[in-house]
């Protein structure tokens, strides 16, 4: 791997959350110090609400930040499995309740859903139409999956494609519920600063080892990790 990625380990998934939402904070502190506008893009799922929580209370000038996603399933912005609740339920409260958000599926359910080719290209003009992404949070499935781009999806190849522009596709993950639409890796590797944060224990850092071990479909993450020219920085968090 490239020497600027970082390693910090933690002793538990509360004092990840704590450092990471710190770390986060100060890094869009130094943003807002060089421009008068900062971007925060997140990961959906169940593990970063912990994160969520502790950011919005940190008291950022975040009427300056913009939020969005690096990936979303196809969900109506009510179901449960809808990233944008998870945002609006649990970062974009308190402090960060002035935050900008810009989803990347927000659609009522009283509103058929488009297709998700449809739902990627919007996202995809949202981004080209923003001024980059500032600070980037990625997770890792036991998988290796990170975003919506997952090992065995038939998109997964021009999702790692480097030849693509940055942007988002569409895609139908084979182990995992919905259809999605995800950054891909041109578009992760373009942010400034990318945080992946990984919990679960033994398990999940061996599978992390792996990924730092070798460049393969089989762990998308690797692509993130092993493509990554040094541009930007990358921190990699785990707890025991």
């Amino acid at each position: 791997m490239p020497l600027n990625i970082r390693e910090h380990r933690l002793p538990n998934a509360d004092a990840l959350a704590q450092s990471l939402a710190a770390d986060i904070a100060q890094r869009l502190l130094l943003v807002l110090r060089r421009q008068t506008t900062a971007t925060l893009f997140v990961s959906g799922g169940k593990s970063p609400i912990a994160l969520f929580k502790a950011l919005s209370a940190h008291a950022l000038p975040w009427h300056a930040i913009t939020v969005s996603l690096a990936d979303e399933r196809c969900a109506h912005n009510t179901d449960e499995a809808s990233n944008a609740l998870l945002v609006r339920t649990h970062l974009l409260q308190d402090y960060a309740s002035s935050a900008t958000f810009v989803p990347v599926v927000d659609i009522d359910p009283h509103t058929p859903m488009p297709s998700p080719l449809t739902l990627a290209n919007t996202a995809s003009q949202q981004l080209a139409n923003m001024a980059g992404i500032d600070v980037l949070v990625l997770g890792m499935g036991a998988d290796g999956h990170t975003a919506s781009l997952f090992p065995q999806a038939p998109q997964l190849r021009v999702g790692l494609d480097l030849q693509q522009s940055a942007g988002y596709i569409a895609t139908s993950p084979q182990t995992a519920a919905f259809e999605r639409v995800s950054l891909n890796v041109t578009a992760i590797l373009s942010a400034r600063h990318i945080a992946v944060a990984i919990g679960g224990g033994a398990d999940k850092h061996a599978v992390f080892e792996q990924v730092k071990s070798a460049k393969t479909d089989a762990l998308p993450l690797s692509h993130v990790l092993h493509n990554h020219a040094g541009t930007s920085s990358i921190d990699i968090w785990l707890n025991d």
